[in-house]
């Protein structure tokens, strides 16, 4: 420095002695940068030096557990999805994701990392080059359900493999040198379906006192790696510190974990499997849902509610007309006509009507509705099912009924039009019969319907002007379903509604 040589710096140091002519070498912004860039992150040639000496202190030889919390939630509880592992190294969470039924797509810039997870594995893999990468190689299980791509991840684009399901990033990001941080989520980002999930460990701790990699990454700056494209949830934070990091003379070192999801154009959500949807559920797209068996509303046992309180439903009468609006291909329907009442379901999606009839081999007169939009009338003895949008369904198509059915029609019901759809069972509903509503109740804000969450509050809004409401019993309501909506509670609730006495004096 300055011309001195060493020991006289050094006599310098120790004698207190100064010179006027020390200089410190001035880095600009731009070269300070550079010069950093070369001293704290590493090359391709470094990490294979790590993995040819054994210095790969950031292997764990176990699935790490929050993998293993979280599946359902990266997952969205499906059972085979297609998972991106970026800087993979010989991770022993690829194995594990496909033991689950998943297929597994690692990217490694080393072949070191590469061939011993498959030997590690005692797995035999096919190995072809990646086209269009320059010494990329391509290292696949016999049966195709692991691939790690051993290539420069920057070199990785959609043209080589994409659309992927989730992302397990437990050292990729960590491993980044920071100036290439955007750069990487920016590429991850495209690398997704719009539906996909991504799971981020992150470390935090003073980096003052340990040389990266990992980096320390705090949770603003997670944020303010992904926030603009992503919304960013924190799942969790823990205590980290390992022995090597007290070896390091860490005196802390946290875990962060966070669930990172694409943001959505406006009035679109996720649905349970996987789909980008409206977030106002459209009758073509009930249509949809059932022509792909996304059904999981669809229950295949009577429903014990009804068994239980069917007697407030018919007020006691051995032989009434009952409706069950948006009644897809209920199995309640059946139970009622055996037990003598005649039962009139609407549903808008054909097939379903057409699968009840024939699951309990009824064979229907099929005719179709003047003054209903595409509307057909499905019929038997004492079993009717209209195929038409619910709203356009009158007390002119069919009279009033003694009684409505309602297990999952408004819950279904999109939030705006649940005024329209009280109003118009109010005026389908005799003076002197009963509503029997069964509706679930959750936080909304951790999921989207439908089933939507409807409370007691808005049940009161909707009907509590005409009808008394008598709340019958709450219980659990917690489903795999809803396990799978990322939901840790739900209540189920039965409510018997009867039209007031002045209502009912008026005519109302």
């Amino acid at each position: 420095f300055g011309g001195k040589r060493p020991a006289q710096l050094c006599r310098c140091i120790c004698t207190g002695q100064t010179y006027s002519s020390l200089v410190v070498p001035k880095f600009s912004v731009q070269s300070s940068g550079q010069w950093r860039g070369i001293r704290m992150s590493k090359g391709l040639e470094q990490w294979q030096s790590r993995w040819k000496e054994g210095r790969i202190g950031f292997h764990r030889t176990a699935v790490n557990p929050y993998i293993k919390k979280y599946i359902d939630v990266l997952t969205r509880g499906r059972p085979k999805v297609k998972v991106l592992v970026p800087l993979c190294g010989k991770s022993v969470v690829m194995k594990w994701l496909a033991e689950q039924g998943h297929t597994v797509v690692g990217v490694e810039c080393c072949t070191e990392g590469a061939e011993a997870f498959f030997q590690e594995s005692n797995l035999t893999p096919n190995i072809s080059d990646i086209p269009n990468i320059k010494d990329g190689k391509l290292y696949q299980s016999q049966d195709g359900n692991i691939s790690l791509y051993v290539c420069d991840f920057f070199d990785f684009s959609r043209d080589v493999e994409a659309d992927f399901d989730a992302v397990w990033d437990r050292g990729a990001l960590v491993a980044i040198n920071s100036t290439d941080r955007q750069r990487y989520a920016d590429l991850v980002l495209s690398l997704m379906k719009q539906s996909a999930c991504y799971l981020l460990q992150t470390v935090e701790f003073d980096q003052i006192k340990r040389t990266p990699p990992p980096y320390s990454v705090t949770i603003p700056e997670v944020q303010d790696i992904y926030g603009a494209k992503f919304n960013v949830r924190l799942l969790e934070t823990a205590d980290g510190m390992t022995d090597l990091d007290n070896r390091w003379g860490l005196t802390s070192l946290d875990d962060h974990l966070f669930l990172l999801t694409p943001k959505l154009p406006e009035g679109k959500t996720v649905n349970k499997y996987g789909e980008v949807e409206n977030l106002m559920v459209t009758p073509e797209e009930w249509q949809t849902r059932w022509c792909k068996g996304h059904t999981g509303f669809h229950k295949s046992a009577i429903n014990s509610a009804l068994q239980k309180y069917v007697g407030e439903l018919t007020g006691g009468r051995s032989e009434v007309k009952v409706l069950v609006p948006l009644c897809g291909k209920t199995l309640d329907m059946k139970w009622l006509v055996d037990q003598g009442h005649t039962v009139i379901g609407v549903e808008f999606a054909e097939q379903p009507v057409k699968e009840l009839f024939q699951e309990n081999s009824i064979t229907p007169t099929v005719c179709d509705v003047p003054g209903l939009t595409n509307g057909k009338l499905y019929q038997s003895e004492k079993l009717s099912v209209y195929c038409c949008d619910f709203f356009e369904f009158t007390s002119e198509v069919t009279g009033q009924f003694d009684a409505v059915w309602d297990r999952a029609s408004l819950i279904a019901i999109n939030p705006p039009d649940r005024e329209r759809y009280a109003t118009l069972i109010t005026s389908l509903l005799k003076p002197d019969g009963h509503c029997l509503l069964e509706t679930v109740e959750y936080d909304q804000t951790k999921a989207n319907g439908p089933p939507y969450s409807v409370p007691g509050e808005v049940i009161e809004q909707l009907y509590g002007a005409k009808y008394n409401i008598q709340h019958l019993e709450t219980g659990d309501g917690m489903t795999p379903s809803a396990r799978k909506m990322g939901l840790s509670w739900m209540t189920q609730n039965e409510h018997l509604l009867s039209l007031k006495p002045d209502q009912l004096n008026t005519g109302s």
